[in-house]
């Protein structure tokens, strides 16, 4: 459980993208791509993101 709005914001953002990047990655093809690449993204954005609140 989140101690505050911004760690909860983080771990949802985290498994979705935990959620899409290997179902991007299964499906395949054009869409498959780019959900993974969203999912990835989402991961980086996550971890940049609770980076940032624990050097705060």
């Amino acid at each position: 459980m989140p101690a505050n709005a911004d760690q909860g914001k983080y771990l949802g953002t985290t498994l979705v993208g935990f959620t899409a990047l290997p179902a991007g990655l299964y499906v395949g093809g054009g869409i498959g791509i780019v959900v993974a690449i969203v999912g990835a993204g989402l991961l980086l954005l996550s971890a940049a993101g609770f980076r940032k609140i624990r050097l705060t």
